[in-house]
């Protein structure tokens, strides 16, 4: 694949890899693994278990592990199997010995099977000889039976470094055939091997050392921002509230926390590692962490004057307190998250969301008080016994919210909407799924009232909720149905853009079926489930108490709340290696750690010009995406940025007319604004840390203003050269250009032109806050190939270089 070939799709840096902690290594002698999260790069960058394995699997000297995000469909339509190829080492994917999917989300199915059939890997199980071994872990595998006809190995439970483990295994033993290695697979108590033990008792696995382990050292940092674009430190891991719909919650019992130094050291290593500004606490209920006030203090002070923050994931009511909002604000305030899910309080007993009224408006004012700008609401409907006077009470409490924070200027309140879509392993798994009629009746008396009180809001799509319960709640004749859906084109079905209904509902109409068989089935609590082999630890007794309390309105406490946890009879703890285990305090000295910028009295910020060159596969990046690079760089290097002043401060990284996408440019011109303390030791550092095709070249002071007019120095290949010239001195060196406005402009040579040189095959153009020629664009409209044209930036003069050109 050339490089040149990503200039017609949609943000190449998606596929090039060589980002900044990725890993090249020689494979001839190592188990090849690829990691294959099955949606687009921005997603499947932003997820944590993804790279926990990355990482764990990479340490090992037996293992060489890849990755794989599934293409956007432009990149497929252009270059079709060609694109199914790692990250890392451009293998295609049939060529490993273990492909893994992480599988997150219903909707992703269809993106499993693309990535297979699209690889030439045959899509089901059986028909597969040479291929790799297909497996997969994540929640939605608690339920395999949608995708047990396709996947190889099931991995059930927490896999963390446990995986490492069985690949160095698996990679020191010698195998006979397929059926072989399919069988040491299936040796484990918490794997599901279809083809070998359809039968099997499966036991989910906890991962029990999980509070003296990290969660990464040096994450990779994506060559575009990702959804969730920081540094990530797991400070739990499951929750015991007991919310009734949710599935997190029980499937990732028991509760376990991280102890505040390790947590601490963590984060400040990750950052250092990647020159991330932001890191985020991950957990299930953050909040709930029992020493979150020691952590945040202590993380607040070691980050101060470094222009770092801290974010929470969306936090509960009644744990909000002064403390949180003093100490994520030091630097920057992000949106404030809240989860009421419902909005009267009978839905909240019935849910077991433990939440009074009083406590949700409290909390958003609260954050408006603190000086946040945005609270956003999430909210569900469709859940069991819900009545519409339920439904209007998430408008009436909305109301309420918005009336207490009247006053507070620029404070904007938004709600999201879901609909209820039964999980496997929940209280809730019996209840059928509200009909669409019933959905978009409840969605369309909320629209009203949101519309009347001018509240911003959103809703989820009703046709991909249906879709939802229906893999969630189905069995092995969905594997058919999906198969065929996929051969109709089906992908991104979690992307509304994307998603087709009628593709899925020919897809059950073909089978004599549709979504609402499985989606909207009534089950008695005495029936069984396609899951019920699988054992994670909590008893179906349990859950099914759970839901009979529901039915009264009854709450169960949470284990770990008060001066002595109660257990609720769960089911899940052994009290020896399978228990709640709870965080220790900080005890090291906060001068121990720091990522503070000391701000010496004689410190005095410069500006700088840096020149680079920009070749190969970073041609591909756009100006934005080239500051970021260089903007993670400084801060891994440790020089102290310059930062614009606001509610957003950013470090003071320009480029100068930067390149149009394609274009190599040899001499390449940043201003930044810092102070430096060695301008050679920073040149050597940033060389060893840029991605693959940048080179800094030089750095020295700036002092001078910016002129408004510079010209710059475009190299061609000969028969290109020719061409242009020709339809220069024709006047058809021009192309048209459509403004931010919408109008068409035409960008003719002439006006740009300073100079040309024949005999070198260059021409000098100006450029000015009004633009330039774009050679590229010129070549492109006039349908001249692409390969036969290679335009080069060769330098870009200041204004007091001007009388040398």
């Amino acid at each position: 694949m050339n490089f040149h070939d990503f200039l017609q799709v949609s943000k190449p840096p998606r596929y090039l890899g060589s980002e900044i902690n990725s890993y090249k290594k020689e494979y001839s002698d190592k188990l090849r693994v690829c990691l294959s999260f099955p949606d687009n790069y921005e997603v499947g960058m932003s997820h944590l278990g993804i790279k926990i394995l990355y990482e764990s699997l990479n340490l090992s000297s037996q293992i060489y592990a890849e990755r794989f995000f599934m293409p956007w469909p432009d990149a497929i339509d252009k270059m079709g199997r060609d694109i199914f190829v790692s990250l890392e080492s451009k293998t295609p994917l049939q060529k490993f010995d273990i492909l893994g999917f992480s599988v997150q989300y219903e909707l992703s199915y269809s993106n499993i099977l693309s990535i297979l059939l699209n690889s030439g890997i045959p899509a089901e199980s059986s028909f597969r000889n040479d291929s790799p071994i297909i497996v997969a872990g994540g929640p939605c595998v608690y339920n395999p039976k949608p995708l047990e006809k396709f996947i190889d190995v099931f991995f059930i439970g927490e896999m963390d470094h446990v995986f490492t483990d069985i690949c160095e295994e698996y990679a020191g033993k010698k195998f006979t055939g397929r059926r072989e290695r399919l069988e040491f697979f299936d040796s484990y108590d918490f794997t599901y091997v279809p083809s070998v033990n359809p039968s099997k008792h499966v036991v989910k696995k906890v991962y029990t050392d999980f509070k003296n382990d990290i969660t990464v050292d040096a994450p990779v940092v994506p060559l575009i921002p990702a959804v969730q674009d920081r540094v990530v430190s797991e400070i739990s891991r499951g929750c015991s509230r007991g919310c009734r719909f949710c599935q997190a919650g029980m499937i990732y019992r028991p509760v376990r926390e991280r102890n505040v130094d390790d947590i601490v050291n963590n984060i400040l290593n990750q950052l250092k590692n990647t020159g991330y500004e932001t890191a985020s606490l991950l957990s299930l209920s953050a909040a709930d962490y029992s020493c979150l006030e020691d952590l945040l203090v202590r993380l607040s002070a070691i980050v101060k004057n470094s222009h770092t923050s801290i974010s929470l994931p969306s936090l509960r009511a009644d744990k909000i307190k002064d403390y949180i909002f003093r100490e994520l604000s030091r630097v920057r305030k992000s949106g404030f998250t809240i989860a009421p899910e419902a909005g009267s309080e009978r839905m909240r007993r019935i849910i077991n969301k433990n939440l009074s009224e009083d406590e949700i408006i409290s909390s958003v004012k609260a954050a408006a008080d603190n000086g946040w700008k945005t609270a956003k609401l999430y909210f569900m409907i469709g859940l069991p016994f819900e009545t519409e006077e339920d439904v209007l009470g998430i408008a009436a409490l909305v109301k309420k919210i918005k009336e207490n924070v009247k006053g507070k200027s620029g404070f904007d309140v938004s709600v999201s909407v879901s609909n209820f879509v039964p999980k496997p392993f929940t209280p809730f798994q019996w209840w059928p799924q509200n009909s669409m009629e019933e959905l978009m009746y409840k969605q369309n008396i909320l629209k009203s009232e949101f519309k009347k009180m001018k509240i911003k809001f959103s809703f989820h799509n009703i046709q991909q909720s249906v879709m939802e319960a229906a893999i969630s709640k189905g069995d092995e004749s969905i594997g058919n149905i999906l198969l065929d859906a996929v051969k109709s084109g089906a992908m991104f079905d979690g992307w509304s853009e994307h998603f087709d209904y009628n593709k899925w509902l020919n897809a059950f109409k073909n089978h004599g079926s549709a979504p609402e068989q499985y989606s909207m089935k009534i089950l008695q609590t005495e029936d069984k489930f396609p899951w019920d082999f699988i054992d994670i630890g909590v008893k179906k007794e349990f859950l099914v108490s759970e839901f009979e309390k529901s039915k009264r309105e009854l709450m169960t406490k949470d284990c770990r709340v008060g001066s002595t946890s109660i257990c609720v009879g769960c089911g899940v703890c052994d009290f020896n290696h399978i228990r709640n285990e709870f965080a220790l305090p900080g005890r090291k000295s906060l001068r121990e750690n720091t990522l503070e910028y000391a701000p010496y009295s004689d410190k005095e910020y410069l500006s700088y010009i840096i020149d680079f060159e920009k070749k190969d596969s970073a041609v591909l990046f756009s100006a934005i995406e080239t500051c970021r690079a260089f903007a993670h760089v400084f801060k891994m290097c440790d020089v102290d940025m310059s930062y614009s002043q606001g509610y957003n401060p950013q470090p003071r990284i320009s480029y100068i007319y930067p390149l149009s996408v394609g274009m190599e440019g040899y001499n390449e011109k940043l201003i930044i604004k810092a102070y430096v303390k060695d301008k050679n030791l920073l040149l050597n550092q940033l060389n060893k840390k840029l991605p693959s095709g940048f080179r800094m070249k030089g750095i020295r002071q700036f002092e001078n203003k910016m002129s408004d007019e510079m010209i710059a120095a475009y190299s061609l290949n000969f028969e290109a050269y020719m061409h242009l010239i020709g339809a220069f001195y024709e006047n058809k060196a021009l192309y048209k250009k459509i403004t931010k406005r919408g109008r068409e402009k035409i960008i003719d040579l002439k006006e740009y032109f300073v100079k040309k040189d024949d005999e070198n095959c260059m021409i000098y153009v100006k450029i000015n806050g009004r633009g330039s020629f774009n050679f590229l664009e010129f070549f492109r409209q006039i349908n001249y190939i692409d390969s036969k044209v290679t335009v080069v930036r060769q330098n870009i003069f200041f204004t007091e270089e001007l009388q040398n050109v």
